[in-house]
Order: structure tokens, then C-alpha cells, then sequence
């Protein structure tokens, strides 16, 4: 196993347990798609737009479209991040602790990526 592989799966695993710890932690409240102002609902928007470029899609086989849908589909999943309330049950200095694992395999996620090709021989 080289070292890029290594690193890439250490921080993989670090990554998984970080973000597995801080979600054991933290309550959901609510979720939805994110308001803009008080009434309205990017979520409505949104999903017409990606019914429209369904559409367009399907109707056109136009390059746009296909560009679109996944960045649509992208924006849905956001609204929905946005709009979602956590709570978490713990104190700042245990959401650091917790964050720690998580922002180290970061690190090693990044530094494998960056790694330039080891030659052989």
C-alpha cells in the first residue's frame, strides 16, 4: 500500500468517526428547505426549476440542461442543509474535541490529494 493510499485512508476513516461523533451529540429540531425573508421557500423554487430543466432535458438534449440538473439537484440538497435546526447538547470546548478528528483526516484527505505520483523504480 503506498502512502497516498495510506493517508487517504486514514483520513477517510477519521473523517467518518468525526462527523459520526458530533452527530451522536446533536439533536435535529426541525427540518425544510431555507427561508428567504419569512415567507418565502427556496424549496418551491427550486424544484420547479429542476421539473423546467427536466423538461428541457428530456424535450431538447441541449448541453445547458445537462449542466444544470446536477447543480439544480446540488441546490436542493443545500436548501435543505440550510434550512435544517441542530441542536447541540454539549459544551464549546467539546464540540473542539469532537471537531478534531474530523479536521485532522481533512488534513490528511487534502495532503494525500496534493501528493504528487511516487515513480517506481
Amino acid at each position: 500500500m503506498q502512502k497516498k493510499d495510506k493517508l487517504l485512508l486514514i483520513g477517510s476513516i477519521l473523517i467518518a468517526v468525526g462527523i459520526f461523533i458530533f452527530f451522536k451529540s446533536t439533536r435535529i429540531l426541525s427540518w425544510g428547505f431555507y427561508r428567504i425573508g419569512y415567507n418565502v421557500s427556496t424549496g418551491g423554487i427550486l424544484i420547479a426549476l429542476t421539473i423546467v430543466d427536466l423538461i428541457l432535458l428530456v424535450a431538447t438534449r441541449h448541453k445547458a440542461a445537462k449542466i444544470a440538473l446536477p447543480i439544480l439537484i446540488a441546490m436542493l440538497v443545500l436548501s435543505v442543509i440550510l434550512g435544517t435546526h441542530l441542536y447541540f447538547t454539549g459544551s464549546l470546548l467539546d464540540l473542539f474535541l469532537i471537531l478534531i478528528p474530523a479536521a485532522v483526516g481533512a488534513g490528511l484527505v487534502l495532503r494525500a490529494l496534493l501528493m504528487k505520483p511516487e515513480k517506481n523504480g
